[in-house]
């Protein structure tokens, strides 16, 4: 597992089945704002991981200015292959494991506790900033994704 290639500090936490990340959270007894969700996306230059809170609404205008590039999501059967050890829909938050670039967004860093997807709808990894920060080392992290109650004031 490739965060135990990397020595991560990181503790699975179960939980009941669920698919979505809000219900997640729910499910698993963790607050809200401390789950993340992963979004992949694409463009002819390849595949991005998108990583922001589990509330929050990926603003694509945001990411695609901030790298330079015009991505568009991922269709669900494109997942399937390009997490083949991962149940549908369990979207892991480490691009860099499967040699995809990561955009994180900044909100992340006032959480000092993090909860991702791990590959399947019954487990959560659980890992601190800076275990995450560390492991996404170089990648990209900005202001990507924002509270739907917000969307409006950002889209008009």
């Amino acid at each position: 597992m490739f965060l135990n290639q990397h020595n991560a500090e990181y503790e699975l936490v179960s939980h009941p089945y669920s698919e979505r990340a809000m219900n997640t959270a729910h499910s698993a007894c963790i607050p809200v704002k401390n789950m993340t969700k992963a979004v992949v996306l694409r463009d002819n230059r390849g595949y991005v991981i998108a990583v922001m809170p589990s509330m929050n609404k990926l603003m694509l205008r945001w990411i695609n200015a901030k790298l330079d590039r015009h991505l568009n999501l991922v269709s669900e059967q494109e997942l399937k292959h390009l997490f083949p050890d991962c149940e549908d829909g369990s979207i892991p938050a480490i691009g860099t494991a499967y040699g995809m670039t990561t955009c994180w967004d900044d909100e992340l860093n006032s959480l000092q506790d993090l909860y991702l997807e791990s590959g399947n709808h019954r487990e959560l990894i659980h890992m601190n900033r800076n275990q995450f920060k560390a492991l996404l080392q170089g990648e990209t992290h900005a202001a990507i994704s924002c509270d739907p109650d917000e969307m409006e004031a950002y889209c008009t």
